[in-house]
């Protein structure tokens, strides 16, 4: 089995065909050389196209830190309202104290590990 021609080589070689079949005396026509070597790539089998999806960034420090920081607020909320006999509250307290919890753990292992946030 044969491997393919690698990207750089396609290119070169188009850009070679182009300036071989082009006359000299003729002024330079870039749409031209792009349709060209557009041509050949699309010959070998590549394509051209943008790049639109935006990798998001691994979770910075500032914002693990304000996570764990709301946490420690909510924490704090929840202990206030059972101390204060409204377990309502505190049962939505301590909810959110370990859903932001969970978040704030989640951030520091994708940190640990070069992953993007989510």
């Amino acid at each position: 089995m044969t491997q393919p021609t690698p990207p750089r080589q396609v290119i070169a070689d188009a850009l070679w065909d182009w300036w071989t079949t082009t006359d000299p005396a003729a002024p330079f026509d870039p749409a031209q050389a792009a349709t060209d070597i557009d041509t050949t790539l699309t010959t070998h089998g590549y394509t051209i196209h943008t790049h639109t999806t935006r990798t998001p960034p691994v979770p910075t420090l500032r914002a693990i830190a304000t996570h764990a920081l709301i946490t420690l607020l909510a924490t704090a909320a929840a202990i206030a309202a059972a101390l204060r006999d409204e377990w309502g509250w505190a049962a939505v307290g301590t909810l959110s104290a370990l859903a932001l919890g969970y978040e704030c753990l989640r951030d520091l292992r994708d940190r640990h590990h070069g992953r993007t946030a989510r």
